[in-house]
């Protein structure tokens, strides 16, 4: 039944993307700023930029929020204690606060050693790089407490705890036994993240404590338009191009963590009959097979 609007969605899709790729080649098809930058070269430029962000700083949150989870969940005691005294600290503090004093010490860095970079787009690259280092070291507590909640569950299942009897290590149990058994959780909350990341970077480079102001972003877009839409006549397609993009982009990033999470979510799993099953193809034989070895037998009665 998804069929035809999926097959609508994608037609329209393609029409729009053909037809702005047609006109690119010889206009600004979305116009262009208050200097002559062309509007989309921007906005896919903002895409490579988001999609950076929200993969590097996948990539710095998991190995703490992992480690620590884990370790939290299997030790407890004084362990536990620790970890939980660590991410509460980092949770009350309010996350644009801490990111921004975080990105204004990188700023302070990087302009008292301007020597250091040949180029500004060295600059860039290094600030955008530093920026998804901060996102990713202050935002691992809530896949953290997730963890550790799951494996506090896990650790005194049957498995594990036979693990333990035979003497097996608990780098060993923590790894082979464990790890598996929380990489669902893992891969869903990372891909519904990446949308939060994306709207956070662009709230960020609005207020002027994200990436560098020579690099295409959303954020950067938006606080461009912000002065053009005070100008007469107002110029309106630069705050309408990222509102569209970033609305694209975040919507489909939501539609794949669903996805994700149906897929490997074991609790949100349904019972599907197969084709064969479906359609009946199995024959009256297997039906009467079926029912044979569900009903009661009586004693004395031929196998």
């Amino acid at each position: 039944p998804l069929e035809s609007p999926l097959l609508l969605t994608f037609t329209l899709l393609c029409l729009a993307v053909g037809a702005l790729a047609g006109l690119s080649s010889g206009y600004h098809a979305l116009g262009t700023d208050r200097i002559g930058n062309d509007v989309l070269w921007q906005a896919l430029k903002s895409i490579r930029t988001a999609l950076v962000i929200g993969s590097l700083t996948t990539i710095a949150m998991l190995p703490p929020a992992i480690v620590f989870g884990i370790a939290a969940g299997y030790f407890k005691g004084k362990v536990d204690d620790a970890i939980q005294y660590l991410y509460t600290t980092i949770t009350s503090i309010p996350g644009v606060l801490l990111v921004a004093a975080c990105a204004l010490m990188m700023q302070v860095y990087i302009d008292n050693h301007a020597d250091l970079f040949d180029t500004s787009a060295a600059r860039a690259d290094l600030r955008l790089f530093l920026l998804c280092m901060i996102l990713g070291f202050t935002g691992w507590a809530g896949l953290c407490r997730l963890l550790r909640a799951e494996t506090l569950k896990l650790r005194e299942l049957e498995y594990v705890q036979a693990a333990r009897a035979f003497g097996v290590s608990h780098w060993r149990i923590m790894t082979r036994h464990l790890l598996p058994n929380v990489a669902h959780l893992v891969l869903i909350t990372m891909v519904l993240e990446f949308s939060g990341l994306v709207l956070y970077e662009a709230v960020l480079s609005y207020l002027g404590i994200g990436v560098d102001p020579s690099m295409n972003s959303f954020g950067s877009m938006i606080d461009g338009a912000r002065l053009e839409m005070s100008r007469d006549p107002m110029i309106w397609w630069n705050l309408m191009t990222a509102f569209i993009f970033m609305l694209a982009l975040v919507l489909a990033a939501n539609l794949f963590a669903d996805a994700v999470r149906d897929a490997f979510d074991p609790r949100t799993r349904r019972y599907k009959p197969g084709r064969m099953a479906r359609n009946g193809l199995f024959g009256r034989g297997a039906k009467t097979a079926l029912a044979t070895d569900a009903g009661p037998t009586r004693r004395g009665d031929a196998p």
